[in-house]
């Protein structure tokens, strides 16, 4: 396998798009299948950043969007590449160029992925990335019961 990196873009080819498409119908819980093209609607400020195996597919991938005057992420990377610092790499690219994220994150492992098995939730990760819980911001519905999380630049902090 060669050298993998992260590329940062501001448009994505319809090709990336569904495989990034396909990456969340097979990471996140079956609930969120097919979000992914309704979560950066109507946001015009976002990137994305992707990795990509030699063959072209993409591995792991992440945004940073603004919304409701925040900005805001999402990140998936693919099953068998987590564990090996990605999430970590494409992490610490989004805090390097920003200075404040905020995002949702499932807080429980009770939801189900289209292969059947249990969502295990990434908080703690997140919190060794330097993020803290907003536990009194909560989404409950349906759909997803989450928690949100905050990171600040410690430039940012008075």
């Amino acid at each position: 396998m060669g050298r993998m990196e992260i590329q940062k873009l501001k448009l994505l080819t319809s090709k990336q798009r569904d495989q990034i498409n396909q990456l969340w119908n097979e990471e996140y819980p079956i609930k969120l299948n097919n979000y992914f093209s309704l979560l950066l609607e109507g946001v015009e400020n976002y990137h994305h950043y992707i990795v990509e195996d030699s063959d072209s597919n993409i591995v792991a991938w992440a945004v940073d969007f603004e919304k409701e005057n925040e900005i805001r992420f999402s990140i998936i990377v693919k099953s068998r590449y987590q564990g090996k610092g990605w999430g970590s790499l494409l992490i610490a690219k989004l805090q390097s160029e920003v200075d404040e994220l905020y995002g949702w994150v499932i807080d429980h492992n009770n939801s189900i992925k289209a292969n059947g098995e249990n969502y295990i939730s990434p908080l703690p990760f997140y919190i060794k990335q330097g993020f803290s819980v907003l536990s009194d911001k909560r989404i409950e519905s349906e759909m997803l019961s989450a928690t949100k999380v905050h990171w600040i630049s410690k430039n940012e902090k008075t």
